[in-house]
């Protein structure tokens, strides 16, 4: 399936997974690559296809991307200035000298990574929880924390009174956070 650049950004918004699916098989390789060509193993390709991933996600989510030009230049971009950014901070942590004690420390990149993936396995836990909590909830839940609506005017587009929702999304909240929590313990399971 093909996507238009808006329906990729909707899909982005929504953390609609089969949109980040597509993302990943569309530009996976131009990213690997890119890192490859420039001084970068497969680790590194592969931790930075997540890393712009989620720097992609981010810039959707926080109106930094808006819409100049193509998604994939902009992915290339991102790409360049990502990876240049962590050869700078390489070289420079490779010419300061380490004592003993500072070369036992995680590498700050292994953080990154490892916060960048608990928070995508977060992320689409989430989003599986969203698809199977029911339509009213889901609904309450974009409407509040997506698209940034405030509760007195959900309450009247659904016809709610404002205290009922009130503890109506409290009750939905509880509920994704229930079933979130079960998919990830399922995941670890794994």
């Amino acid at each position: 399936m093909e996507y238009t650049t808006q329906e990729l950004l909707i899909g982005i918004q929504e953390k609609d997974t089969e949109v980040f699916r597509y993302l990943y098989k569309h530009y996976s390789g131009m990213i690997a690559g890119y890192v490859r060509k420039n001084s970068g193993s497969e680790e590194d390709a592969v931790e930075m296809i997540q890393v712009v991933m989620l720097e992609l996600w981010m810039a959707v989510q926080n109106g930094r991307y808006n819409e100049e030009g193509k998604l994939a230049n902009y992915i290339y971009q991102l790409t360049s200035n990502t990876w240049r950014d962590e050869l700078r901070k390489r070289k420079k942590r490779s010419s300061e000298a380490l004592s003993d004690g500072e070369l036992q420390l995680k590498d700050e990149s292994e953080l990154d990574l490892v916060h960048a993936i608990v928070k995508d396995r977060q992320l689409n836990a989430i989003h599986e929880a969203m698809g199977q909590l029911g339509e009213v909830c889901r609904d309450i839940i974009q409407m509040y924390h997506l698209q940034k609506i405030k509760l007195q005017e959900i309450a009247e587009r659904l016809e709610y009174d404002y205290d009922n929702l009130r503890k109506r999304i409290f009750d939905c909240r509880k509920k994704l956070k229930q079933l979130t929590e079960g998919i990830l313990a399922k995941d670890t399971q794994e």
